[in-house]
């Protein structure tokens, strides 16, 4: 009886065996098949914004090496295409990532937006994201464009990585998120520059507190940066404009806003 066991443990062994080592040929054979090789023009991404270069999924798949070796039939391909795109500096987040047969995927992206200059005396100008992500340069080879963006000043720091990785200096990121809340009155207002200051307070301790200028150089001292009363301070700066028609205008005693 057990030896009849062992022989039956045994039978079923090797056809299992030969089951997978079938599956595995099989398979190696179905992997080499166009339709489940992974195509540029069957991927479909989140619409991008007119800033993404077109090239960009071609970029994507060939930086990360998945123009030759992406297949349907890898069970990690979800996770590797999710970091592929998330190497990208244009890309804030990868929300999904779902194969199709066949040869394609469907993406889902947040792109990172392209927020304000930061102006390093003697060393350039570069373009963050709202939260102070470095972003690619060769947005602005269009000069133009640069008329487009706030321009944060007196900062003094360089970015500590490449593009797509935050700038490291903890002026720039709220600078950046400062500007940010400008942008849909900055045209309005006149605005140029947001300059972030390092200030010491009377207890010792250090807060950064900001500075806008006009274009024409006028500034209104802004005070800390909050989301909680940034609406507060627009509307007090939309409301001077209106009353002095220009911030240019505004008395020396009505462009603190630190108290607002």
């Amino acid at each position: 009886m057990a030896r009849t066991l062992i022989a039956l443990i045994l039978v079923l062994a090797i056809f299992a065996g030969l089951g997978v080592l079938g599956w595995y040929f099989v398979q190696e054979r179905i992997h080499h098949k166009p339709e489940y090789r992974l195509a540029t023009d069957r991927i479909t991404v989140s619409p991008p914004p007119e800033w993404v270069p077109e090239r960009f999924v071609e970029d994507v798949l060939q930086s990360s090496g998945l123009n030759r070796t992406g297949s349907l039939l890898d069970a990690t391909l979800p996770q590797r295409l999710t970091e592929a795109f998330a190497a990208h500096p244009w890309v804030e987040r990868v929300e999904q990532v779902v194969p199709r047969f066949p040869s394609g995927a469907e993406v889902r992206l947040s792109y990172r937006v392209p927020a304000a200059l930061v102006e390093v005396s003697q060393r350039g100008i570069f373009l963050v994201d709202r939260n102070g992500v470095l972003l690619p340069p060769e947005y602005l080879s269009d000069t133009d464009r640069r008329n487009e963006f706030l321009t944060i000043q007196g900062i003094q720091s360089m970015p500590l990585g490449s593009v797509g990785t935050p700038w490291g200096d903890p002026m720039v990121q709220t600078a950046a998120q400062l500007a940010t809340a400008l942008s849909d009155v900055a045209e309005l207002l006149n605005l140029a520059r947001v300059i972030p200051i390092m200030e010491e307070t009377p207890g010792g301790a250090r807060r950064i507190v900001y500075r806008l200028q006009t274009s024409a150089g006028t500034e209104i001292h802004w005070g800390t940066f909050s989301p909680n009363d940034t609406e507060t301070k627009i509307r007090r700066l939309r409301e001077l404009r209106e009353q002095f028609r220009s911030l240019d205008h505004v008395p020396a005693t009505f462009r603190d806003l630190s108290r607002e």
